[in-house]
């Protein structure tokens, strides 16, 4: 019995904190984290782009209430300088693969990064996940 507390506990635990950054962005509808995925295969955690080179941002973004548009943003993990934004129409599909290739440009001093993805179903509901980066003059 003991056992089994501890164990449905720490399966509870472990669930609660899984890797996802999703949030339901109240935006209305029906949409959850249980319904939507994000994955950013591209860049990985701690990657440095130099200055004036393309930062490759790919990954995939399903979900099952159809998607409608999903939105790229790298941004100033400090000061929240937006650096670069796209948003493209998904086509009501529930699975969409993303490739944006920006080349980096305006920075002058090493500078930590943000990369945010973030999707929006059709009924309004938005999620998004991050990656820390490292953007190098």
């Amino acid at each position: 019995m003991k056992i089994t507390a501890i164990l449905l506990l720490t399966l509870t635990l472990l669930g609660s904190s899984c890797g996802k950054d999703e949030n339901d962005g109240g935006g209305g509808g029906s949409s959850s984290p249980a319904n939507s995925n994000i994955l950013i295969t591209f860049p990985t955690a701690g990657s440095i782009t130099l200055n004036g080179t393309p930062l490759r941002i790919e990954g995939t973004v399903d979900d099952r209430n159809t998607l409608a548009s999903v939105k790229v943003e790298v941004r100033n993990k400090a000061t929240s300088a937006v650096y670069y934004t796209q948003t493209v129409s998904t086509g009501n599909v529930t699975f969409f693969r993303y490739l944006w290739n920006w080349t980096v440009s305006g920075i002058t001093t090493n500078t930590p990064a943000i990369v945010k993805i973030t999707a929006k179903d059709i009924t309004n509901a938005e999620i998004s996940k991050e990656v820390e980066i490292a953007l190098i003059d």
